[in-house]
């Protein structure tokens, strides 16, 4: 069986892909292709691209955008409606008044922060299905798609591939991965996948998961951060406050089959405590979820047993 697997950056973070299929290489410079071109369609990095335009005709004019783009916006606005949790797509002013992530973060005033709440809406996204156009109601709206973009790459980079006939495959972008099959290498047939221990160095896993054609996308406060005063303040924002989430989770995991949803609810699960978390993620279908607190205890969703190393599916 023939395997190729490359490795780069692009999005801000490293890349793996894995294939097994006679045509490997040219399927693997598709994929790179196929991801470059939505980083400069999807992103608010690129001064040109769709959804920047969006963004730069806020409280001006409607802009006709892509299917995908719709689409994927569509499906954003519905799941920042509930206000029950922190997923908002039109957090993007509060995403750029703190600029977590960036050398130029800081802590931004009280009067900054209060300013930029009255544009965080998402029920000022008004969106026409029948001529495909986005419009932000206000002027200084941004729509920021950071929280669900590469869930929505890597579910449509596998599909590629399995059109492509690949049975067997593996899509890391960061902290997002992706399956396709089974793994055809390893015993226990199944991508062994570790989650970050958000509490130790970069590279120590807490605990691993067996993947088998699934996601599992993790998001945590350890990601991007600075530290002011002794104070830490990481990128997962409160909307309602315009604030780091105030929590007791240090990281949330999320299993799903694609990975549009798991990019979702690893954010909308980000609620005030663990056992809040824990909570809600059961009453949700088709997912599963991890949740480390800051006090390194791990908890896991009904459809999941911990074993300690390594947690499996019921």
């Amino acid at each position: 069986m023939h395997k190729y697997q490359t490795r780069f950056q692009m999005m801000g973070t490293l890349i793996d892909l894995v294939v097994y299929h006679q045509n490997g290489e040219q399927l693997l410079k598709a994929a790179y292709h196929q991801l470059s071109q939505y980083a400069q369609r999807f992103t608010v990095n690129q001064p040109d691209g769709e959804l920047m335009r969006i963004n730069q005709n806020a409280g001006i004019a409607p802009i006709a955008v892509a299917s995908d783009l719709f689409h994927l916006i569509n499906v954003a606005k519905a799941a920042s409606q509930d206000r029950h949790n922190p997923f908002n797509i039109a957090i993007g002013p509060l995403v750029k008044l703190w600029r977590i992530g960036f050398r130029d973060a800081r802590l931004p005033s009280a009067a900054e922060i209060s300013a930029r709440l009255a544009l965080v809406d998402p029920d000022n996204i008004v969106l026409n299905e029948q001529e495909r156009t986005v419009f932000l109601r206000q002027s200084g709206m941004e729509i920021d798609l950071g929280a669900i973009a590469k869930g929505y790459f890597a579910d449509q980079v596998k599909q590629a591939l399995v059109n492509a006939g690949v049975d067997y495959g593996f899509i890391s972008l960061g902290g997002n991965v992706v399956t396709i099959g089974h793994s055809p290498t390893n015993a226990n047939r199944a991508w062994n996948v570790g989650i970050q221990n958000p509490l130790a160095e970069r590279g120590s896993i807490i605990r691993a998961l067996p993947l088998n054609d699934a996601s599992m996308v993790t998001s945590g406060i350890n990601e991007r951060y600075f530290d002011v005063n002794g104070q830490r303040y990481h990128h997962l924002l409160d909307a309602q406050t315009g604030m780091p989430i105030a929590t007791d989770i240090a990281s949330l995991t999320i299993i799903s089959k694609h990975s549009v949803d798991g990019e979702i609810w690893s954010t909308a699960g980000f609620l005030s405590s663990a056992d809040d978390a824990l909570h809600y993620l059961c009453q949700q279908a088709f997912i599963e979820a991890v949740v480390v607190a800051k006090d390194g205890t791990v908890q896991v969703t009904d459809g999941l047993v911990d074993h300690g190393r390594y947690i499996a599916l019921r």
